[in-house]
């Protein structure tokens, strides 16, 4: 009886009288196994995987593990499940959904089982199914909700990487490795033999990239189509397509297979076409440079600037002190490069805008520098000029608030959360009845029951049912302090890992334009990038690798300051001025050192640095007029080293420099001393005329 059934068993395989049977069942039976698709789709699954491992062919080509029949079943029947995702997700949506999910963990499976060619080509037939219903159908985003999830499924695939074939540098193979895929995966995959990449095309979302790298291409395409200007009403949509992306470079990170930089290089090329689509939808993204979000942010900086009632000096008597009759040094904290279009209706919201930024980030770190340098130097003046504006974006977005800014932050929103609280409990008792009785009941207190009761002090809760949550928890309390001293560290790496990335984009667009006819048009939007970063808050380790950028910048091209643009140089003693009153000890040290080199490299072009002493005296006096948490012990510090730099400068020891710098120095001091005054006699208007012309 045994050696009868053994050879029918071996023929009548589950996996494949499954897919058979459902794809040519009647409509109650199909039905039903629809309902719990997910049932049989792992059924199949584990089936598949078990035939393999008895047969002994786990190490077979993929295309010869499973017969013709087989294949063609599995696909009539994706075609059918498709279908019937199409033609019900208006009468059953969460029907629909729950299809959807399970075909895609299925198609996840059948990566690991399957010739990968064959399973691409199942997900792009589910994709042209998708997009035929598209135009006419009445609820589209719900249809593109659900293709994002199925792609999102798919590519949490442990072998994603390998599946997008990775090429290792510019000229890619046509297989990276033997195990990744047969020559038969591939041929069904591509319609078109791989073509040998250029720089250019590398950061185009093209079709020689779409099929080279072909789940990766498919999550660009849709971010690309989900975020072009014309689409409206589609925050939701926005917001799933960059959260996947996010999770998935999250992956990538937190995946112990990928932790050498060489391999995060080459992973880095399934995504470089991203820089591209942020670049065209920088108008769209949250204006984290808006100036009513700035007057927000800097109201809780070290660096405040206040009118002049607000118990500081007018800037314009500030600056007569300085010998100028007039203001010119502009205040503003942020440096606009080429204005941006106007912004859309379709803007996205400040966490999507972050997300996505942080992906475009996330590209730039990893990415091999010669690929970015030749990018670079493809690009035009205009369209370098948008990357600038992006690495600007990214520098207002990520700015370090320290511990005090985040427990500001914690009280308001506490504040704001007892304030809705008691909106809500003011509607609940505007009504008679069991509500009202319910709130009146909270706030009672607790009556002095028998204490064998178990709800002895409990008893003004009114379904017992949820008693645990009145229970007074120190261990929750503690586990909150927890988090938010893991948030505020986290913010703060993530702050200064994002700028020094913005830092390094910087050095490379430095390099690639310092020899080409761009170099006048593009440096100066790079000195502005410094600039808008240094008036930010930025972390201590940041600031040091700044002011390092900082004084290469103006020592390779003084000009830049000295002869062209007054307002750089101008804005650049601002800034450097403000953190010499720094209370960081190593930030007053590099902000010292790079106005001493300004004034070095001032004097060296023409035997004196009058222009930069002029911006120093104007600079420091609207510093000192106008910023509440100015520290004049601090910069009086910081003029000292700058002092002894003069003097210890051999080079320049039998010049006027340091007899030039004395002077200055002498003159800074004075101003100080008469603003210390100033603000002393406020109410005497002769003291302070004599103050201001003295």
């Amino acid at each position: 009886m045994h050696q009868d059934v053994t050879p029918l068993l071996s023929v009548q395989l589950l996996h494949e009288e499954l897919a058979l049977q459902w794809v040519v069942s009647a409509t109650p039976v199909r039905e039903a196994a629809l309902s719990q698709a997910w049932f049989f789709f792992q059924l199949m699954s584990k089936s598949m995987t078990l035939h393999l491992h008895n047969s002994e062919r786990l190490d077979a080509p993929r295309a010869q593990r499973f017969p013709e029949r087989f294949v063609d079943d599995i696909s009539a029947l994706v075609c059918n499940v498709c279908t019937e995702i199409t033609s019900r997700y208006l009468q059953d949506a969460e029907f629909a959904e729950r299809l959807n999910s399970s075909l895609a963990f299925f198609l996840n499976d059948l990566l690991s089982l399957m010739d990968r060619g064959f399973v691409f080509a199942l997900i792009r037939s589910y994709y042209k199914q998708i997009n035929t219903k598209l135009p006419k159908a009445p609820n589209p985003n719900l249809l593109i909700s659900m293709r994002m999830d199925l792609i999102r499924i798919v590519c949490s695939h442990e072998h994603y990487v390998s599946l997008n074939l990775p090429c290792g540098r510019l000229s890619p193979p046509n297989s990276p490795s033997p195990s990744i895929s047969s020559t038969t995966s591939q041929s069904s995959v591509f319609s078109s033999p791989a073509q040998d990449k250029t720089v250019t095309n590398m950061f185009e979302l093209s079709v020689p990239f779409r099929q080279h790298h072909f789940l990766s291409g498919v999550i660009l395409t849709e971010l690309a189509l989900i975020l072009e200007p014309d689409v409206e009403g589609v925050f939701f949509l926005q917001k799933k397509a960059i959260s996947t992306l996010h999770n998935l470079l999250c992956s990538h990170d937190t995946d112990p297979r990928y932790t050498e930089p060489a391999v995060m290089r080459s992973i880095s090329y399934l995504y470089l076409p991203l820089i591209g689509i942020v670049l065209e939808t920088l108008p769209q993204l949250y204006d984290f440079t808006d100036p009513h979000a700035q007057r927000v942010r800097h109201a809780s900086s070290m660096m405040d600037e206040v009118d002049s009632d607000g118990g500081t000096i007018s800037q314009t008597v500030a600056m007569a002190i300085a010998g100028s009759p007039l203001p010119t040094v502009q205040k503003t904290t942020s440096f606009p490069l080429p204005p941006a279009p106007h912004r859309p209706g379709s803007a996205l919201s400040a966490e999507s805008s972050r997300n996505l930024l942080v992906c475009a980030l996330w590209v730039l770190k990893n990415a091999e520098q010669d690929c970015l340098h030749r990018w670079f130097s493809s690009l035009s003046v205009i369209q370098l000029t948008r990357v600038l504006e992006l690495l600007s974006l990214c520098v207002s977005c990520f700015q370090y608030k320290g511990k005090k800014a985040f427990e500001r932050i914690n009280s308001l929103t506490f504040k704001k959360s007892l304030d809705m609280k008691a909106r809500l409990e003011e509607a609940i008792l505007g009504t008679i009845g069991a509500r009202q009785d319910m709130v009146k009941r909270s706030r009672v207190p607790p009556l002095s029951l028998p204490e064998r009761s178990p709800y002895a002090t409990q008893e003004n809760v009114r379904w017992r049912k949820n008693v645990t949550q009145w229970k007074p928890s120190s261990e929750k309390t503690e586990k909150s302090q927890a988090e938010r001293e893991l948030e505020i560290t986290v913010d703060g790496n993530m702050a200064t890992e994002a700028n020094l990335v913005v830092l390094d984009t910087l050095e490379i667009i430095v390099q690639t334009v310092m020899l080409s006819e761009m170099r006048e048009s593009v440096l100066g939007g790079v000195l502005k990038v410094l600039l808008l970063s240094m008036s930010c808050n930025q972390s201590a380790l940041y600031l040091q690798h700044c002011f390092t950028s900082q004084r290469a910048l103006v020592s390779k091209f003084p000009e830049m300051l000295f002869e062209d643009d007054t307002e750089l140089c101008s804005d650049l003693c601002l800034r450097l001025l403000r953190h010499c009153s720094s209370c960081i000890s190593s930030v007053r040290t590099h902000a010292s050192a790079s106005l001493y080199l300004l004034m070095r490299q001032n004097f060296e072009i023409g035997s004196n640095f009058a222009r930069v002493k002029m911006q120093v005296t104007m600079s420091l006096s609207s510093l000192v007029g106008t910023s509440q948490k100015f520290n004049e012990d601090y910069l009086r510090r910081s003029l000292k080293t700058i002092l002894t730099y003069s003097e210890d400068d051999l080079e320049l020891r039998d010049t006027t420099f340091p007899e030039q710098v004395q002077d200055l120095v002498f003159n800074l001091h004075m101003i100080l001393t008469d603003t210390v005054k100033m603000k002393e006699h406020q109410e005497d208007p002769e003291m302070l005329l004599d103050l201001m012309y003295r």
